[in-house]
């Protein structure tokens, strides 16, 4: 048998079987640690009940003649002190509040929800805003506006029109916000967030994809980022590809791919296949991998070990040794040492220890190098300033100087100028303006070079 509750009236129930209405401002006392309804519990306007219900559904409508004032009115609420345990669905029109947990099928609110305690159903579809007090589990969450869980969230969807905020770890397998996203970490496959995205524990992921600033503050490990303005992981990241307009902030990583529009700094060893960055490289480790294309600088706090190549716009500072399989830098470049399996083309300055070596080396005009070079085939172009060359073949166009020259053959360009000796196995062209401290000396053999 149906049971009414009237407008203002309060009734003490323990057990319904039917439905249960509750017109505007009525009040259900619970009489004992759970109301049972059997049928559908039906709210028209305000209701309240004071303690725990389950039931086969819940409902929160106005009447369709006080619709428009119900629109007009401020505050209207449905909201239950303790639990709600629902079989099938929770449709409310406005606002419900649980003190409790909640429990259904399906929850439909076009307003505000409001959970004490946790959530757990299939489906969460909220017009307005979601905060739940503890942790969440449901296979899809769509909400409107904002939403606020305070424990775990698991769910396959997550779509916020708005922000979200996650205390505790997630495990979503997609999670799309509109705004802004926070969440305590967990493992999340898909994360597309139109705003800032922000994991403060570890997180696993396949895609991170979002528009303005992302930040991971623990280990992270995944695919691929894509972020339109800046990237910060304090962690350890392991990851496929990373693509940034701005800058990007590393703890430690490893991957297959980095390019970044503006600015890279790693505050530990970085290993990666591949990287461009449009603005400057900073390592404060080692770093490892394939090439680098940088428009900027490079600065290396330890050894640089490539595979591949190394191009850099203006200037490259390596604390230790680098090695790599071509070399092209328009500004200058500074090491301990350098070997170069084939090319190495410097516009500027060399600076090292131990020496550069490469298969072919070229000094670009008025470059300078200080410490041995060492090559297969070396050009000295117009006005550059050397030390000590280690060649099989050696061009020095004119004005160029060194200090000595331990070549097999070479021609010495006219104003240049050697202060030091020239040794040669095979034969040297010296130009009659060319200015030698000593004359050149054949020898039977040349002393090794340090490299």
């Amino acid at each position: 048998m149906d049971v009414t509750v009237s407008s203002r009236e309060r009734r003490r129930l323990s057990r319904v079987e039917g439905d249960l209405i509750i017109e505007d401002g009525g009040v259900v006392e619970v009489e004992g640690e759970e109301l049972v309804v059997t049928g559908t519990v039906i709210c028209k306007g305000d209701a309240e009940i004071q303690g725990s219900v389950s039931a086969r559904a819940f409902e929160g409508e106005p009447e369709e003649e006080e619709e428009r004032a119900w629109r007009r009115r401020r505050g209207r609420r449905v909201s239950v002190e303790g639990d709600l345990n629902v079989k099938d669905y929770v449709k409310v029109r406005h606002f419900l509040a649980v003190k409790g947990s909640l429990s259904a099928e399906d929850v439909d609110v076009g307003g505000a929800l409001e959970v004490g305690e946790g959530i757990s159903c299939d489906d969460i579809d909220v017009g307005g805003s979601l905060k739940v007090g503890d942790q969440v589990k449901a296979k899809r969450i769509s909400v409107g506006g904002s939403t606020q869980i305070g424990g775990e969230a698991s769910a396959d969807n997550v779509s916020v029109g708005g922000t979200i905020k996650v205390e505790g770890i997630c495990n979503f397998q997609r999670l799309k916000i509109g705004g802004t996203a926070e969440v305590g970490g967990g493992v999340i496959d898909n994360i597309k967030v139109g705003g800032t995205f922000k994991s403060r524990g570890e997180l696993k992921f396949k895609e991170i994809d979002v528009g303005g600033t992302a930040t991971l503050n623990g280990k992270g490990e995944g695919e691929d980022i894509k972020v339109g303005g800046t990237f910060k992981s304090s962690g350890e990241l392991k990851f496929k590809k990373i693509k940034v307009g701005g800058s990007v902030t590393l703890g430690k990583g490893e991957g297959e791919e980095i390019d970044v529009g503006g600015t890279v700094k790693v505050s530990d060893d970085l290993h990666v296949d591949e990287i461009e960055v449009g603005g400057t490289l900073r390592v404060d480790g080692s770093f490892e991998g394939g090439s680098i294309k940088v428009g900027g600088t490079v600065s290396v706090d330890g050894d640089l070990n490539l595979s591949g190549d190394l191009r850099v716009g203006g200037t490259v500072r390596v604390k230790d040794f680098g090695r790599m399989r071509s070399l092209v830098v328009g500004g200058s470049i500074e090491a301990d040492g350098v070997i170069v399996e084939d090319d190495a083309k410097i516009g500027g300055k060399v600076s090292t220890e131990r020496g550069l070596k490469a298969e072919r080396i070229r000094l670009g005009r008025k470059g300078e190098a200080t410490g041995p070079l060492i090559g297969e085939h070396v050009k000295i172009e117009r006005g550059a300033e050397v030390e000590d060359i280690y060649a099989g073949t050696l061009e020095m166009e004119p004005g160029a100087s060194a200090r000595n020259l331990y070549i097999r053959r070479g021609r010495i360009g006219r104003g240049c100028r050697i202060y030091g000796s020239v040794k040669y196995l095979e034969s040297i062209e010296v130009d009659r303006e060319a200015k030698l401290s000593e004359t050149p000396e054949r020898v039977q053999s040349l002393p090794p070079p340090p490299l």
